[in-house]
C-alpha cells in the first residue's frame, strides 16, 4: 500500500468510516457514516514534517483532520487548512491485536473515537487511551467502483 493511496478509515467497534461532506469549509464537522467509499470518506496520510506524525487530509476537500484548539471537554474534530500546527497532526499507533491503529492527537494527546452504539452522522471525539475497538480505526483500501478518485 503507498503512502498516500486513498484510504477509508473504519471504527472497528461500529463499522462506519470517517466521513466529510465534500463541500465542507474550515471548521466544517467530521461525522461517520456507512462505508460506500465516495471521496468525502477517502483519506491520504500525509508525511507532516515531524517525524512518526501524519497529517490526515481528505481527497474530496484537501482539508486536514484538526483536533481544535481544545484539549480538554466535550471536543469533535474539525476539518480545517493546513498550517502545520500540532492539533492538525496525528500518530497512528498499532491496536493490542495488531489489526488496526489507535490515532492520537499529537496536541492533545487523546484518541479518536466513536462508540459501538453510534448511529450514521454522528461525529468522533476524543478520549483518553483505553484500547477498546471504539479506538481502533482499520485503515482500507476502496475496492471495485469505489476506487474511481478523481
Amino acid at each position: 500500500m503507498s503512502k498516500n493511496s486513498p484510504l477509508l478509515l473504519v471504527n472497528r467497534a461500529c463499522g462506519f468510516a470517517l466521513d466529510t461532506p465534500i463541500g465542507t469549509e474550515p471548521g466544517g464537522d467530521v461525522t461517520v457514516w456507512t462505508p460506500h467509499g465516495q471521496q468525502h470518506q477517502l483519506w491520504r496520510l500525509e508525511a507532516s514534517g515531524e517525524k512518526n506524525q501524519v497529517l490526515i487530509v481528505s481527497v474530496a476537500n484537501g482539508l486536514v483532520l484538526d483536533a481544535t484548539f481544545e484539549v480538554s471537554g466535550d471536543i469533535h474534530p474539525v476539518m480545517s487548512e493546513n498550517t502545520g500546527q500540532p492539533r492538525q497532526r496525528w500518530r497512528l499507533e498499532d491496536s493490542p491485536d495488531g489489526n488496526g491503529y489507535l490515532i492520537r492527537s499529537v496536541h492533545n494527546g487523546r484518541y479518536l473515537t466513536i462508540g459501538h452504539d453510534a448511529a450514521r452522522g454522528w461525529g468522533p471525539w476524543f478520549e483518553d487511551r483505553h484500547s477498546r475497538s471504539s479506538q481502533q480505526w482499520m485503515l482500507l483500501l476502496p475496492q471495485g467502483r469505489m476506487a474511481e478518485v478523481g
